[in-house]
């Protein structure tokens, strides 16, 4: 009986072993080094990217099409979309937020830098009336406003989630670094002062908040 069963048994292993013989193994190891990718490209500079385009792009971007705050908070208020196409900018699908290009002049009312997320508290003129804004003074920003605004950067110059969102956070780190050198001369309530900046929004807000890409103390409190 095994003599009769051993040829049968060679033919079926043989069967089996036949497509394997084509095949190669690959280690644990190995199969993540070839079908892992890494999150962020080698070589992906956030930081880079900003400041390669911060002065050629952005500074004219904003000189060019900064709307008065004024205007576009007057315009929020009656139709937040439609005051969107008619002064921002958005890049993805409808219900993302509408981000502008602004700028404003206005009397300091306040100063915190108790909290991380720092802000001044400024008062400018609007259609109806005195309007009070909040600018991000930092070391913590919150959103991206500033992203958000302009047209020469989407998701489409990037290759996933985290490098977008890294972007965003540069474009803040560099607003940063462009207002740290007036923000104490904006020590005293009083203090005039002039700025450009982005505010996104989904709604009427509340508070209208500005991420600032540049600030200018005009006078009266200024120290």
């Amino acid at each position: 009986m095994r003599s009769a069963l051993l040829p049968a048994l060679v033919m079926t292993l043989g069967a089996v072993l036949l497509p394997i013989a084509g095949c190669k193994i690959v280690h644990n190891d190995q199969r993540t080094s070839a079908t892992a990718s890494s999150p962020v490209p080698a070589g992906f500079d956030a930081a880079g990217y900003v400041d390669g385009v911060w002065d050629k792009e952005l500074v004219p971007y904003f000189d060019a099409k900064a709307v008065d705050l004024g205007k576009v908070i007057d315009a929020i208020k009656r139709d937040p979309d439609e005051a969107g196409r008619q002064y921002g900018h958005r890049a993805d699908a409808e219900g993302s937020p509408w981000s502008f290009p602004v700028r404003a002049k206005g009397k300091l009312v306040s100063v915190n830098t108790e909290s991380r997320a720092g802000t001044l508290v400024v008062e400018i003129a609007t259609a109806a009336g005195k309007q009070e804004v909040t600018l991000q003074i930092g070391p913590v920003v919150k959103g991206s406003a500033i992203r958000d605004s302009v047209p020469f950067f989407s998701f489409e110059n990037v290759t996933n989630q985290i490098e977008f969102a890294q972007v965003g956070r540069a474009f803040n780190e560099r607003a940063l670094k462009q207002i740290e050198s007036v923000l104490p001369k904006l020590a005293k309530p009083g203090a005039s002062l002039e700025f450009f900046g982005a505010i996104s929004i989904t709604g009427v807000p509340e508070t209208f908040v500005v991420t600032p890409v540049s600030i200018k103390a005009t006078g009266g409190g200024a120290s």
